[in-house]
């Protein structure tokens, strides 16, 4: 049985097209296994006792980070709206907008902490007068701690976003250390605080705080068995190709 070139490449490709399937299969898998990791982690820092946020909190946040990663905390203080950025490209059920994140000064503590309020409207999604939205007086926030991460790409660097009538607010695509270290008028913590729904927040009204952290496994088990499953397609069909060609080839052989 003899193959053309145009089969051989073919066949190449198909091939090709089933290893990498294969390959995104694992890589599902990877990902289903993170995502445990993940849940497992949270779920040891949830049945940990709520932290209180004071300077010996603090210093112990910035020795070991990783030590308070999910952690549950509640923070009494004053926002510092001077500190205020802006986390633009965000959505909330559709609808376009951006996440206010501000330092919380609290008495006796160096570092502010740095809370992600959650969402606001913002009809280009960048652009916000984050006066509207202010939170004055002294505030009890509820949130989980979050990684701030370092030496992000395409985002860290603040750009000045002014709104109609407001002032301006240094806009990021996402938190940066590093640089929030540099502008910032305060020193900050190397985590941050989500801020959870609480009693102070109506539903469905700005600032939309963020829920707690999905604890399913995702989709990624249901995705690794779609690629798989299209890995094995291509090769059942290359092996009925194969039986078809040589019962061909066989059935050409016998006539006279």
């Amino acid at each position: 049985m003899r193959f053309s070139l145009r089969g051989v490449l073919a066949t190449a490709f198909v091939l090709g097209m089933c290893a990498v399937c294969v390959r995104l299969g694992f890589w599902q898998l990877d990902r289903l296994q993170q995502r445990k990791a993940r849940n497992h982690a949270l779920e040891t820092a949830g049945s940990m006792p709520v932290l209180g946020y004071d300077s010996m909190t603090a210093a112990a946040i910035e020795r070991e980070p990783a030590l308070f990663l999910n952690r549950r905390m509640r923070a009494v203080g004053r926002y510092d709206s001077s500190g205020e950025i802006v986390l633009r490209g965000r959505a909330d059920d559709g609808r376009p907008g951006v996440h206010l994140v501000t330092p919380l000064v609290v008495p006796g503590v160096p570092q502010a902490l740095l809370v992600n309020r959650g969402w606001v409207p913002s009809p280009d999604a960048a652009t916000v007068d984050a006066r509207t939205w202010a939170e004055p007086g002294a505030r009890t926030v509820d949130g989980i701690l979050m990684e701030i991460p370092r030496g992000t790409r395409n985002g860290g660097e603040p750009a000045a976003q002014r709104a109609p009538g407001g002032a301006a607010t240094p806009s990021y695509r996402r938190l940066d250390l590093d640089v929030l270290r540099r502008v910032e008028r305060r020193p900050i913590v190397r985590l941050y605080l989500q801020q959870l729904p609480g009693a102070d927040s109506a539903r469905g009204r700005p600032p939309v705080r963020a829920p707690l952290p999905s604890m399913d496994n995702g989709p990624h088990l249901s995705y690794a068995f779609q690629w798989f499953s299209f890995a094995a397609i291509g090769v059942i069909g290359l092996v009925v190709v194969f039986l078809r060609r040589r019962r061909e080839d066989a059935v050409g052989e016998s006539r006279p």
